[in-house]
């Protein structure tokens, strides 16, 4: 399995340099990495092995260059392509953290109610905001230790304790 980490979101300069968006909490998570895959799909196979050569950071992205892209003509066909590594070579996070794709597909629920499958982690700004589907209805969750009570990844179920009144915004 190939998990992305970040996305290519432009290009910079004519020597084939590219701006990433990357799907962390440490702008520095490309350092170490020697190679990636880029896939037009996050979700994809495996794609084209890029060797990275250069990282640098410009505010909030990480700027790399390739072995594989040496001009803005090669660059450019890289551009929204997410970028992936095996799963097999994800660092192990601390207890109680999670990476994204680990979340996405739990059943959330509070003591014997499921209000439905978490689809999607917004990243706004201060916190991760949970989207909880069932049906046509969709609850945004924040993800906060005083709301996530419990992840057991092995039984795909999250325990919530929602915040009075969150549910009455979504009747």
């Amino acid at each position: 399995m190939y998990i992305s980490i970040g996305k290519i979101v432009n290009t910079h300069g004519i020597k084939g340099e590219v701006k990433v968006k990357v799907f962390s909490d440490s702008l520095e998570r490309f350092e170490g990495v020697e190679q990636v895959y880029a896939s037009p799909d996050e979700r994809g196979e495996k794609g084209q092995l890029l060797t990275i050569t250069g990282i640098r950071y410009h505010k909030d992205m990480a700027m790399l260059t390739f072995k594989e892209t040496s001009d803005l003509t090669q660059a450019e066909k890289l551009k929204n392509y997410y970028l992936q590594v095996p799963e097999k070579d994800l660092p192990p996070l601390p207890e109680g953290r999670y990476y994204i794709y680990q979340l996405e597909g739990l059943s959330v629920w509070e003591k014997d109610v499921c209000y439905g499958t978490l689809t999607e982690v917004l990243q706004p700004g201060s916190n991760d905001i949970y989207v909880v589907k069932e049906g046509k209805r969709e609850i945004l969750v924040p993800a906060l230790k005083t709301v996530i009570k419990s992840v057991d990844l092995d039984q795909g179920r999250m325990e919530v304790e929602l915040p009075a009144g969150l549910l009455e915004l979504y009747q």
